[in-house]
């Protein structure tokens, strides 16, 4: 039934099917209960750019939406969870950045989220960025939108909403093979008609609790020191950092490192660590967490499980230095008295 509906989005555009106009609410209902299943990807040669697609019916894009493990969700703003941190990434993919971030990712076996901005997908000059998208989702990363073309949508008409919001599920969708759950506002900027709009559609609305504010920083020992500093002040979070940006794509390693090496002081001090997760740790309903998936648990368990190996493989930092005792102070000559008995004048 979602494969059916999804082939169907991808046909026409939503304002020339008079098909749509029909009710639809019993095969919505059952779609709803179902996971969604996987679908055909179409050539990148067929993907329309978002901007210029029709808006399709709320009823007819949330079969695209239709994710039961991140969609749907209450709104996530990183404090809901404590002794663990989810990396995100925003704005990409950029073929001179992001493969970086995920080559460091790799490396160290951390979780992220990609929010894509889709007018990078389409066209020509979308091959790469499809390419990339396409190693992500291999590597088992998560994948959210971040709109269309990147605007700020806090005082946005539902025209725009409906534009920026579900052109750009139109084309992630299909492209990831995957219906897409998650939703991440630009700027984090939304006003009530885009809450509206996420509720009728089903997307997780993901802000983030760690802002390292990398986009405007300029020296890369600063934010590298800055991001971990962040992390074990607020015992993990949601972190948010733009994978377009190539200080970014400078530091993630090392600031992965630096995580790696406060978890190996922990577990020397007998202490908890903090676990680079995956976004569905912080994912609740109400007051109640969602399960986390066998997999993700799987994946998190075994971090932890290799992180006494890889501690044991890590350089042990330098033994402290003696520190040298004070000089002592220069003693002064003895004063010659006068024959008057008082202190030479000199």
């Amino acid at each position: 039934m979602i494969g059916a509906c999804l082939l169907a989005c991808l046909a026409a555009s939503a304002h020339a099917e008079k098909a749509e106009k029909k009710p639809v609410q019993k095969a919505e209902k059952k779609a709803d209960k179902k996971a969604a299943k996987p679908v055909a990807t179409p050539a990148a040669t067929e993907i329309e750019p978002a901007l210029e697609l029709g808006v399709l019916d709320p009823k007819r894009i949330r079969t695209l939406t239709n994710d039961p493990v991140l969609g749907k969700a209450d709104r996530v703003d990183g404090d809901e969870t404590k002794g663990v941190v989810a990396f995100t990434f925003d704005d990409g993919p950029n073929p001179d950045t992001t493969p970086a971030v995920v080559d460091a990712l790799e490396k160290y076996n951390v979780p992220a989220t990609f929010f894509i901005v889709t007018r990078r997908l389409v066209g020509k000059n979308g091959e790469k960025p499809r390419e990339i998208l396409d190693r992500i989702l291999k590597a088992g990363f998560e994948i959210g939108s971040h709109s269309v073309s990147h605007p700020n949508l806090g005082k946005a008409n539902p025209k725009v909403l409906e534009t920026e919001i579900d052109g750009s599920i139109r084309t992630l969708a299909p492209q990831a093979n995957r219906a897409v759950g998650l939703f991440r506002p630009p700027f984090g900027a939304f006003g009530g008609g885009g809450n509206v709009r996420l509720k009728k559609l089903g997307l997780t609305d993901v802000r983030w609790s760690v802002d390292t504010l990398d986009w405007q920083a300029k020296n890369a020992d600063k934010l590298r020191t800055k991001v971990l500093t962040m992390i074990v002040k607020q015992q993990g979070g949601v972190v948010l950092m733009h994978d377009v940006k190539p200080i970014t794509a400078k530091v993630i390693e090392g600031v992965l490192d630096d995580l790696e090496a406060e978890n190996c002081r922990r577990l020397a001090a007998k202490q908890e660590p903090i676990l680079p997760v995956s976004i569905h740790y912080f994912l609740k309903d109400g007051k109640t967490a969602r399960p986390i998936p066998e997999p993700v648990q799987k994946r998190t368990a075994a971090y932890r499980a290799a992180l006494p190996a890889r501690c044991a493989k890590r350089p042990s930092p330098p033994p402290p230095q003696p520190v040298p005792p004070p000089a002592a102070p220069p003693i002064s000559p003895p004063v010659k008295a006068t024959p008057d008995g008082k202190p030479a004048q000199r």
